[in-house]
C-alpha cells in the first residue's frame, strides 16, 4: 500500500530492467516522495492501438491502473514521469532500408529491417505520439513530462548498440544499480555532464531529438528532471 505521508512520483517505463536500473538511485534522490514504477511491458508509443489522438487518454489509463493497484488517489500523485526509447522515430523514410535478417538493426544513420514499410509506419505513428506527449504538461490535473533514452536505456548508460538478450539487460541493470544506488550525485553528474546530454530547456531537447538522425544516436534529456528538482 501507499505511504500516505508522502506524495507519489510515478515513473512509466517500458520494461522491468528499466525499473531495476533506475529505481534504487531514484528512491535515494527522491527520499521525501514515494517513488513508484508502472511497467508497460512494451513500447506504449509504438503500440498499434495508440495514436496521437488517444495517446494522452492512454497514458491516463495506465496511471489509473497503477493508482487502483496501490490504492492511492490522483491528488496523492506529485508528478508522472514517462521514460521512452527513441528507436529512430524521427528519421526520414529513405533511411529505413531493406536487409534480409530477422532482427531490426539500428545504425547511426539508418535502420535495416526485413520489413521497411512496417518500421516506416511505426516511426510515423511513434513520432506523432511523442510530439503530442512532449507538448502535454498535465494528464488531467497531474503534472506530466516525458524523457528519452536514445535507442534504449542501455545505449545511454552502457553505450551498447546491439540488441541485448534479457540476461544481458539484467546484468547491466544489476551492475548499474550497484554502482549508483548509494551515489546519487555521481548518477546526476553522469546524466548532466556527458556527451549524450542534450543542452537547452525541455522544449529545446525535444526539438533537437526530432531533427535529422538524432533519434538514432546517443542522446538523453533525463538530466532535466533533476535540474527541476534542485530548483524546487
Amino acid at each position: 500500500m501507499i505511504n500516505k505521508t508522502k506524495k507519489v512520483i510515478l515513473f512509466i517505463a517500458e520494461g522491468p530492467t528499466d525499473e531495476e536500473t533506475l529505481s534504487p538511485v531514484l528512491k535515494n534522490i527522491f527520499q521525501k516522495e514515494d517513488v513508484r514504477f508502472h511497467i508497460v511491458h512494451g513500447d506504449l508509443t509504438s503500440n498499434w492501438s495508440i495514436n496521437a489522438q488517444n495517446a494522452v487518454k492512454t497514458v491516463n489509463q495506465h496511471i489509473d491502473v497503477e493508482r487502483k493497484r496501490y490504492g492511492f488517489d490522483k491528488k496523492d500523485i506529485l508528478k508522472v514521469i514517462h521514460l521512452v526509447d527513441m528507436d529512430g522515430a524521427f528519421i526520414r523514410e529513405d533511411q529505413v532500408v531493406y536487409a534480409d535478417q530477422a532482427e531490426i538493426l539500428y545504425f547511426n544513420d539508418h535502420i535495416e529491417t526485413r520489413s521497411p514499410e512496417t518500421v516506416i509506419n511505426r516511426n510515423a505513428r511513434k513520432s506523432q505520439i511523442l510530439s503530442r506527449l512532449s507538448l502535454t504538461g498535465k494528464i488531467g490535473t497531474i503534472p506530466y513530462s516525458i524523457y528519452y533514452f536514445s535507442r534504449n536505456l542501455e545505449h545511454i548508460f552502457h553505450n551498447s548498440k546491439k540488441n541485448l538478450t534479457d540476461e544481458e539487460k539484467v546484468n547491466y541493470a544489476d551492475a548499474f544499480a550497484d554502482r549508483y544506488s548509494s551515489n546519487p550525485s555521481a548518477f546526476i553528474s553522469l546524466l548532466s555532464g556527458n556527451d549524450f546530454t542534450v543542452p537547452g530547456n525541455y522544449r529545446d531537447t525535444w526539438e533537437f531529438i526530432s531533427q535529422g538522425t538524432n533519434s538514432l544516436n546517443r542522446h538523453s534529456n533525463f538530466h532535466l528532471l533533476f535540474q527541476e528538482n534542485l530548483e524546487n
